[in-house]
């Protein structure tokens, strides 16, 4: 069976309105998940990436100088520039790991709050500039 151009270039935009759709679908699935040891991002019940809490040097919101090609993306959204989290890592190839939680500043001193307990303190401890 040969197709026609038209017939091709239909089959590419399903193909590509497909990926779209399931891209969305899984990224609107994510979740970040607080444990004892170690900051989870789960889809579903799965933990996909698991980040220990003795990597994060330091949490804050982006600044202006990000350089994001050499970020680890794991947002959860779109348009959510309003609720991005840089965790800055002490090891790998890419030292910054971005997430977006709904709140924040409450996620962000609940994951502050679970490292204290753990033994772990960031390098921002008590930096009042970070809050604003």
């Amino acid at each position: 069976m040969l197709l026609t151009p038209l017939q091709w270039v239909l089959v590419g935009l399903a193909a590509a309105a497909l990926w779209v759709g399931v891209w969305y679908w899984f990224r609107t699935r994510l979740r970040y998940v607080i444990g004892q040891s170690s900051l989870r991002v789960v889809f579903g019940k799965t933990t996909v990436r698991r980040v220990p809490f003795e990597q994060i040097q330091r949490i804050q919101k982006p600044r202006g100088g990000l350089p994001w090609l050499r970020t680890e993306n794991w947002r959860n959204g779109f348009f959510d520039s309003h609720r991005v989290l840089v965790l800055e890592r002490n090891t790998g190839w890419f030292p910054w790991f971005v997430i977006t939680p709904s709140r924040r500043y409450e996620f962000r001193f609940q994951l502050k709050d679970a490292m204290a307990r753990h033994g772990v303190q960031t390098e921002d401890e008590g930096a009042v500039e970070d809050l604003e």
